[in-house]
């Protein structure tokens, strides 16, 4: 790992997967050597003094600030960017501008690490079974082939579009399915689709799913995720950081730009299963009288989830294998989805109390 300093920008840091990211930065064996700065809106003053605590750089502004992400990005060797990262794409743009700006200016490979999701591989199926489909990121061209329409979609061209564009732009995306577990940052600890699901139900006291829950997702738990996104900042830091030898190949699975995909699963679930882990977990604290698993009435879909999103998020299908990261070294090990239920449900009673 380098002795140089290493600047990196943060994107998300009070969020629950770029906290998470902070915290794991922040516990790393060459943190000494990391100069993190982190994106943050102003105004919350509590927050700016806790990332000051922790010897992190805030950086007031948001995914808007075009200027002042592009000059962030233009004094960093690594951007890492989960804010709305999947989607925005006024502070991508603004991320790859100052990158560009470096490499001109320096001569020297730059890194950036992009947040997607495999919200990008989704069927609408609404609940039902879809198609056999599981996308692999040993596959690149299975990827390359996704429609332009798709979700997130967007926003990976615009990256692989630069990144062709600029061979010193080493970009990779990182494509999460379904994150759960209690994230690790010093903020938002809590993910999204699971805690949907537990709301609804504690709300109307059943667990339920959108149609018959026949429809897959990958999962991860986010502790692995962090670990993911360490691991490739670790080699694409020997490979290309300010202290990378010329004459130490990488791996051949550490690619980018156009071949920079990579799946981060570590299981697979039906909202059925799911919905019924969440009955079993809430009859057995009393919340519930039954084990029984119903559909939401479609057109009470909207109100109780999460509007329109809904469909897409926990009634979908998305089937990912994420075999590039594996060949790289990563090795999941955190409990399963349906053993993290529980402690989400105690999470969120908590959450309602206070």
């Amino acid at each position: 790992m380098s002795s140089t300093k290493i600047n990196i920008l943060l994107t998300g840091a009070t969020g629950y997967i770029g906290g998470s990211i902070l915290t794991s930065l922040l516990q790393h064996p060459n943190a000494s050597n990391f100069q993190i700065t982190a994106l943050i809106r102003g105004g919350d003053n509590e927050r700016i003094n806790k990332l000051k605590s922790l010897n992190v750089t805030p950086l007031i502004g948001s995914n808007e600030s075009f200027e002042i992400i592009e000059k962030a990005a233009r004094e960093s060797h690594v951007v890492i960017h989960t804010s709305n990262s999947a989607d925005d794409l006024p502070s991508t743009k603004a991320i790859i501008s100052g990158l560009n700006k470096r490499t001109n200016e320096t001569g020297k490979p730059v890194i950036y690490i992009h947040t997607s999701g495999t919200g990008v591989l989704t069927e609408d199926v609404r609940g039902k079974k879809g198609s056999d489909i599981i996308y692999n990121d040993l596959n690149p061209d299975q990827i390359n082939a996704l429609p332009d329409q798709q979700p997130h979609r967007d926003v990976d061209l615009v990256i692989i579009k630069s990144a062709d564009a600029n061979p010193l732009l080493k970009s990779v995306i990182v494509f999460p399915p379904l994150i759960y577990g209690i994230g690790s940052g010093p903020f938002n600890q809590t993910t999204i689709q699971l805690p949907l699901l537990i709301r609804a139900a504690l709300k109307r006291h059943k667990a339920e799913m959108i149609g018959p829950g026949e429809a897959t997702w990958n999962n991860v738990h986010i502790a692995d995720l962090a670990d993911a996104f360490i691991l490739l900042f670790d080699q694409l830091v020997a490979a290309y950081g300010p202290d990378a030898k010329s004459n130490v190949q990488p791996s051949s699975y550490l690619t980018t730009g156009r071949e920079g995909y990579y799946f981060a699963e570590n299981g697979r679930h039906t909202w059925r299963q799911l919905s019924e882990k969440i009955a079993e977990v809430l009859l057995k604290k009393g919340v519930t009288k039954s084990a029984e698993v119903t559909s939401f009435p479609d057109d009470e879909v909207e109100d109780n989830l999460w509007g329109k999103e809904s469909w897409y998020a926990v009634g979908s299908q998305s089937n990912s294998k994420a075999d590039r990261l594996r060949k790289l070294g990563w090795k999941p090990h955190q409990r399963s989805l349906f053993d993290s239920v529980e402690e989400q449900v105690d999470a969120l009673i908590n959450e309602k109390k206070h």
